[in-house]
């Protein structure tokens, strides 16, 4: 059906004006005003105000949250705070991110309309991110994955547009380069597995073009890879600024080792035991504290300084001898971020002021009743309950979207074609390997990215045509 519907709809690109990056930004920033208003000065997320406790000092300063963003959500704060408002501080942060995504999500319709698509196409994608709460509440809201989703964003577009510019024009600008290599190193910084996510797009550029144009794709790999790298491990050790704790690579693994435990308790050999007594505070436990959907309470059991290698050898040796049993541990673990029939989560619970690790040191408070508030969220709730609109915000479809477009692309025009959509799919190994199943934190990136990837698809098909045709 994808293909079928693409293939139609390849026949009208190149027909009529696109859309302005003007218009857009209008569009969007005005209908996120609506979102805003009821909710001034703005909403917090949980991990928003543990960052907030960190910048104030009422926590240790940690790179978990990464450090750089920390440093921006609070010193935003601060202004406000020095001036006598937490919540002026609060405001102006929300609506300096609101700004800043309205203008990436704006330029990226731009840069994709200019591909040959219709005003009427950059009209209805501005409507439905300026509408749907997966971007208004999302960009209004304390934390750092706003910014995240929105660099994100602006990282594939610009993969897009000099994927089109290699394979159409046989051509590659450098100020593209150089805008890919400005928002390859903010997803960098602003998500600690984001540096993964972009470094594999840029080295497969080096190859395109017959490798005639290898050299400025090096250069912005290299000096991503070296301002991430020097930054995370050499700048924040000498500021005293604790590195992520290595158990957050092991979120899928433990909840295996866990449900080992539960399902085969007495088929444990002495060594394993031995190796488990050393890896967690209390292995015997593991078991009770298993949640399929959440990897936290047993992950959280581990020792902070616990030897990898016996670990994975352990780990190893169970899985080999009760394979069906880690299988389900993952699937349960994960399947959220790749089965389109489950409803998943939406950003509606951004709007609000969480109560998580909530800033008691600040005086933040909404201008507005509770009344006003509650009503506005559930006329959402009634909204992205509509079929229409909870397909348009389907990560798990996306994810299937993107799989399908990289398997006809390859097999009709090339590997290489494919490289804009990488990033979608790694992130979904990111997703496996995270801690929580279905989290929309994770896995929202994937949504305005697959909303570009398929208008590239369309691109693709009308100019290079379908070898199947």
């Amino acid at each position: 059906m994808l293909i079928t519907l693409a293939l139609k709809l390849s026949t009208y690109v190149g027909k009529g004006k696109s859309i302005s990056w003007k218009a857009s930004f209008l569009i969007i920033f005005v209908l996120w005003l609506v979102y805003l208003i009821p909710f001034l000065p703005g909403n917090t997320a949980g991990d928003g105000n543990f960052q907030l406790a960190q910048f104030f000092r009422h926590a240790p300063m940690t790179n978990h949250h990464p450090f750089f963003t920390t440093i921006f959500e609070g010193g935003v704060v601060y202004i406000g705070h020095i001036l006598g408002s937490d919540n002026l501080g609060l405001f102006l942060y929300v609506f300096i991110q609101a700004l800043i995504c309205c203008a990436i999500y704006s330029y990226s319709i731009y840069k994709i309309s200019l591909l040959g698509f219709s005003k009427k196409i950059g009209y209805w994608l501005s409507i439905i991110v300026g509408i749907l709460p997966y971007w208004s509440f999302l960009s209004e809201t304390l934390h750092k994955d706003a910014l995240f989703i929105a660099f994100f964003a602006w990282f594939t577009t610009e993969c897009i547009v000099i994927s089109c510019d290699i394979f159409n024009k046989n051509r590659i600008r450098k100020k593209e380069i150089a805008i890919l290599t400005i928002a390859a190193l903010l997803v960098s910084l602003w998500r600690n597995n984001g540096f993964f996510l972009v470094v594999p797009s840029i080295f497969l550029f080096i190859f395109t073009n017959k490798r005639k144009n290898w050299k400025p794709f090096l250069i912005s790999l290299l000096t991503v890879s070296f301002i991430y790298i020097g930054f995370s491990k050499v700048i924040l050790p000498v500021i005293g600024v604790q590195s992520t704790e290595k158990r957050e690579a092991y979120s899928l693994p433990v909840q295996q080792t866990a449900r080992y435990l539960r399902d085969y308790p007495e088929d444990v050999t002495p060594n394993e035991q031995k190796v488990l007594k050393s890896t967690f505070n209390n292995y015997k436990n593991l078991s009770k504290l298993y949640n399929p959907n959440i990897a936290d309470p047993v992950k959280f059991n581990m020792k902070d300084n616990f030897n990898t290698g016996a670990y994975l050898k352990a780990w190893l040796s169970m899985g080999l001898r009760h394979p069906k049993v880690y299988l389900e541990a993952a699937y349960a673990g994960t399947y959220f971020y790749y089965s389109p029939w489950y409803k998943g989560q939406n950003f509606i619970w951004c709007g609000t002021m969480s109560g998580y690790e909530f800033p008691k040191f600040l005086n933040l408070h909404y201008l507005t009743s509770v009344k006003i508030r509650d009503s506005f969220r559930n006329i959402l709730t009634s909204i992205m309950n509509i079929p229409v609109f909870n397909i348009l915000t389907n990560d798990a479809l996306c994810i299937w979207f993107c799989i399908l477009m990289l398997a006809y692309l390859w097999k009709r025009n090339g590997f290489l074609f494919t490289i804009p959509i990488f990033p979608v799919l790694i992130n979904l190994l990111v997703c496996i390997a995270s801690p929580v199943n279905g989290m929309v934190r994770y896995s929202g990136c994937a949504l305005f990215a697959t909303y570009t990837l398929i208008m590239y698809f369309i691109f693709i098909l009308k100019v290079k045509g379908d070898k199947s045709e």
